[in-house]
């Protein structure tokens, strides 16, 4: 072994073996040992507190690699009690899988040339510890002070275990927000301050069918619509001054579809300064468009009740106009052009009460109910709730009904709706058509199947989306103009009715929507003049016509007399009910809405207290169809007739409950008779 590896005490150093000894230490603490040796004397006491003292771990290693000097820092780090360190190979201190570098570090510096690394050291309990080392070469002085061979390696070594695993915290955080970024599904997007797309995620490449290379660099308003451009730069504004902000905007999918996203930006701060923004886009078409649908079904809640509302006091006046038509049509004297006007004001009438009826019936909610349904009047109906804006738009309809049309089983209410859904949208097809416009209509019976179609000549339906349409969401129509629910709803409806619904498009010559429906398994039944086991009255009835419309009253009063029967009056239910207290009656006919005691209210009233009576009502209502008003009659388990009604329909109902009553009297007689005879 050399003078150095005999691990000379730190006093017997020279001047430049101190210097060399320290060469990897710290600058401040270098300083502190070169201030003391500027008289180049031997190294003092204090040069050897300096050494000692470092946090630093200090050795040296012979050439053969043995660790022959060792400060306190180095044998804590290591935790070799003593001087157990001092002679221990450089190899059995370093990790395995680094010792092949370490040796490499070691032969450079026995060669002359410095080095610095980081490496993995194993302290005497098995801890591994990572450190930061800085290596020299050791020389020996000759006498007369000129340098001689390199007789070891002076090594300083750092603990950056903490630092390390810090370091791996961080880069493991990075990675974990990485990944975040990258999988998450809402697209995530970054721009500096010029607005320049600096990143983007995964979900922003899906959802704009651009890659990352495409991307990045352009302008974040070239992937909006260009109507949204100008709430992009106050949004980007708002994060220029520091601001978190939102909004709303439109832009195209990778399918080419106007999309609504929720963009939540946040400033990007870096060294104290805003330096871009981070942007996350949330996807809500969807919740617009059910937004969008909530909304309709409010619209169309609201006109429910408005009509609702309405349908009475139109309805009432309507009733009067159609029962004093049908008096003056069937006067006789009445010259021929007279007689041409009156029928016109009696088809008027009952063109102006049919389309309250449509209306009604469309606007309220009601839960289905199939029956036998004629396909024909389905389309006629809702035809008619369209007709005057197609007039107004200059568009041809075309009806092509099979008169012989079998009946279907179905609720003829959903079925408008379908039929309502086909002409709204092709009317919307037929928007900035230069061409003659034109709606077909048509019904056919094919294959034991019943099938109608409506067919426009507008711009047809783009292939690559017709197989889309009765998608739910999905809609060729502008944000705002269409919910993207209509057709999708109408698929539904068909296939509960066991059917089928489809589209045949070509662009620019139109398209044409096609049903098809089963069969109504039952016959077709014939109506009921009356109660089962009823016979006409012969001769004259009594009747009471109880309705708060002067008119209907004044109509019924006199169709009723000349048909020979006698007929009283009462406006309102306390009259009625002074009345029926006073005489009896054949059949009442009762309205069912009026001003103070209603006409349930009378009949709840009689039920209790003049059952016979109850049992020859005829309830008369303009809104039949509201679930109040079905409930009632449904409970009630009385007949009922809409306003406006035909004069000798409802003449014919109060005839044949005047019958069954005197059918009912008649057997009670013949029991009674039987009985006393026995």
């Amino acid at each position: 072994m050399t003078e150095v590896a005999r691990g000379r005490e730190a006093g017997d150093f020279s001047e430049s073996d101190a210097a060399k000894l320290l060469a990897g230490l710290p600058p401040d603490k270098v300083h502190a040992v070169r201030a003391l040796l500027r008289d180049r004397g031997r190294l003092s006491e204090r040069c050897r507190r300096v050494i000692e003292t470092t946090s630093d771990a200090v050795v040296i290693t012979n050439r053969d690699r043995a660790i022959a000097f060792a400060n306190p820092a180095a044998h804590a780090l290591f935790g070799f009690p003593g001087s157990q360190l001092i002679g221990m190979r450089v190899a059995d201190i370093v990790s395995a899988e680094v010792r092949d570098d370490v040796a490499a570090y070691e032969t450079a510096a026995l060669g002359g040339v410095p080095q610095q690394y980081e490496t993995v050291v194993l302290r005497a309990d098995g801890e591994r510890r990572a450190v930061s080392v800085s290596t020299a070469p050791l020389r020996e002085h000759g006498e007369s002070g000129e340098q001689s061979e390199i007789t070891g390696v002076v090594a300083s070594l750092r603990d950056i275990t903490n630092e390390r695993r810090a370091s791996d915290a961080v880069a493991r955080s990075e990675a974990r927000y990485q990944r975040l970024v990258e999988t998450a599904p809402d697209p995530i997007f970054t721009v500096d301050m010029e607005g320049r797309i600096t990143s983007v995620n995964r979900a922003f490449e899906d959802a704009l069918g651009r890659t990352r290379k495409e991307l990045v660099g352009t302008s974040f308003t070239d992937v909006l619509d260009d109507s949204q451009k100008k709430i992009a730069r106050e949004l980007f504004g708002d994060v220029a001054a520091g601001r978190r902000a939102q909004a709303e905007i439109r832009y195209r999918d990778a399918r080419g579809e106007l999309c609504a996203g929720s963009v939540t930006a946040t400033p990007v701060v870096e060294d104290g300064e805003i330096r871009g923004c981070l942007g996350i886009i949330r996807d809500v078409t969807g919740e617009r468009r059910l937004a969008d649908q909530l909304l309709q079904r409010e619209k169309l809640a609201a006109v429910g009740q408005l009509v609702s509302g309405v349908a009475h006091e139109l309805n009432n006046p309507l009733a009067g106009v159609l029962a004093f038509a049908q008096l003056l049509e069937a006067a006789p004297g009445s010259a021929e052009e007279q007689r041409e006007a009156i029928r016109a004001i009696h088809k008027e009438a009952k063109r102006a009460a049919k389309i309250v009826s449509n209306l009604l019936l469309f606007a309220r909610e009601r839960d289905p109910e199939r029956t036998r349904t004629d396909l024909n009047a389905v389309l006629t109906d809702a035809l008619e709730l369209r007709r005057y804006v197609l007039r107004t738009q200059q568009v041809d309809v075309v009806t092509e009904l099979d008169p012989t049309l079998p009946a279907v089983w179905a609720d003829p209410f959903q079925l408008q709706q379908v039929v309502l859904n086909f002409i709204t949208n092709a009317e919307y097809a037929l928007k900035g058509v230069t061409h003659e416009k034109r709606i077909t209509l048509r019904t056919w019976f094919a294959d034991g199947r019943v099938r109608a179609s409506v067919a426009d000549n507008g711009k047809g339906i783009a292939s690559e989306v017709i197989d889309r349409v009765f998608n739910p969401f999905f809609t060729t129509k502008e944000v705002g103009e269409g919910t993207g629910l209509g057709l999708s709803i109408s698929h539904g409806i068909i296939r509960q009715h066991g059917g089928h619904i489809s589209v045949d498009s070509v662009v620019g010559k139109g398209a044409t929507f096609t049903i098809d429906l089963p069969l109504s398994p039952l016959a077709a039944a014939r109506p009921e003049s009356g109660p089962a086991g009823a016979r006409r009255v012969s001769g004259s009835s009594s009747f009471l016509i109880v309705d708060d419309e002067p008119s209907i009253r004044r109509a019924l009063v006199r169709y009723l007399t000349r048909e020979g029967h006698s007929v009283d009056t009462a406006s309102n239910g306390d009259e009625a009910l002074a009345q029926l207290a006073s005489r009896r009656y054949d059949a009442i006919l009762l309205d069912l809405r009026m001003p103070d005691t209603a006409g349930r209210g009378v009949f709840e009233r009689l039920r209790r207290e003049d059952p016979e009576h109850a049992a020859r009502v005829v309830f008369a209502t303009g809104d039949a169809e509201s679930e109040s008003a079905r409930d009632f009659l449904r409970d009630a388990e009385r007949p009922f007739v809409s306003k406006p009604f035909m004069l000798p329909s409802v003449v014919r109902l109060l005839c044949d409950v005047a019958a069954y009553r005197v059918n009912v009297n008649e057997r009670s007689d013949a029991r009674r008779t039987k009985v006393i005879n026995g």
